[in-house]
């Protein structure tokens, strides 16, 4: 046991490393492509219909009480983010029905409600992407194509105001396993962040126990945020799932979602309390 504990802390420390030696793009700085100078305003802009988002519970495009415990989570992974020098931020479940693809649809519309931030959200969940369909978007292609380089990001993203972007698909992807453990997707991070410098990229994964596409592509990411079903996943599977996902990355945390009893929200922006 101690051996493992040993193996596990280098393991972490190397990955430390390697998100530090990463380093950071300061805004400011050109940013650069192979054709020319990337600039997140040419990335064609999509409109959001917000009785469509209300109906799919995303609720995070304005502050508000219902946006609160979205805003609580973006704070909260910001500061470990800025802590640990994570850029990359994988949102996971251990199986389907938890709420993930509405979680991480809400804290990337709370991420981008911060305007001194830039945002890259992409949805990684191959099988069932399902974030067009939550944001009630109609998307020609997917983001299998855009990594093996048949289109480019910057042609298939569409912006959400100045600074989010949004990786979506049309429906599944075949050999999404191979894909996303695979350098051509490697390569495709590391090209987005040369040539887009996000302050954080956030990727909706398929769950921990229906495939392995996520267990591949973790070792590409700095930290994974594990959502859990409060009256639905076990305590035991919670517990798997956590250690499963730190043996190949950091946990930044559970966010036990679905939650029908709760001692109240407090917060003093936009008059609620």
């Amino acid at each position: 046991m101690e051996r493992l504990k040993q193996a596990l802390d280098k393991a972490r420390a190397e990955r430390q490393a390697g998100a530090n030696m990463r380093g950071r793009v300061e805004v400011s700085q050109p940013l650069r492509h192979s054709d020319g100078v990337v600039r997140w305003q040419d990335v064609a802009p999509l409109e959001l219909d917000r009785a469509y988002l209300l109906k799919h519970r995303i609720v995070a495009q304005s502050a508000g009480q219902d946006a609160a415990p979205y805003d609580l989570l973006r704070t909260r992974i910001m500061q470990l983010c800025r802590q640990h020098g994570w850029r990359r931020v994988a949102v996971i479940s251990a199986n389907p029905g938890t709420g993930k693809t509405t979680t991480m649809t809400n804290l990337s519309l709370s991420l981008a409600r911060q305007s001194d931030l830039r945002i890259i959200a992409l949805d990684f969940d191959l099988r069932r992407p399902s974030l067009a369909r939550v944001l009630g978007q109609k998307v020609t292609g997917n983001m299998g194509a855009v990594i093996n380089g048949e289109v480019s990001f910057a042609e298939h993203a569409r912006r959400l105001g100045s600074n989010l972007l949004l990786g979506m698909n049309d429906g599944p992807v075949p050999h999404s396993a191979e894909l996303l453990q695979g350098q051509a997707t490697e390569k495709f991070l590391a090209r987005i962040e040369a040539d887009y410098a996000p302050d954080l990229m956030v990727f909706d994964m398929p769950p921990l126990r229906v495939s392995d596409d996520t267990v591949g592509f973790l070792a590409f990411v700095d930290c994974a945020l594990i959502i859990a079903d409060a009256e639905q996943t076990p305590m035991t599977q919670i517990d798997i799932t956590e250690k499963q996902v730190a043996e190949i990355t950091n946990v930044a945390g559970v966010v036990l979602n679905k939650c029908n009893y709760t001692d109240g929200l407090y917060g003093a922006e936009q008059g609620y309390y």
